[in-house]
């Protein structure tokens, strides 16, 4: 299992595809909402990756460092070639 932490907004349907496949498949998930300017800050700091859309997803190392992966699609590739080892 895994830790991932996902940056959404409301309606956002690929944000809760995201969380869907996470939850399914048993990883541990930060959801951060930031439809009403909250917690806007952490979006900022995504924004240094040249990511301009929602969701923003990244995830813990096991040393705990925090690796930006990407939107849904970048998510789905991870996922698939985590289980391909």
């Amino acid at each position: 299992m895994k830790k991932f932490k996902i940056i959404i907004k409301e309606d956002c349907g690929f944000c809760t595809k995201a969380i869907t496949e996470l939850v399914l498949r048993k990883h541990d998930v930060q959801v951060i909402d930031v439809t009403n300017d909250h917690n806007l800050r952490e979006a900022h700091s995504l924004k240094n990756n040249n990511w301009p859309t929602v969701p923003m997803i990244s995830c813990y190392n096991d040393d705990g460092e925090e690796r930006f992966i990407g939107g849904y699609t970048d998510l789905m590739n991870e996922l698939e070639n985590q289980e391909e080892k």
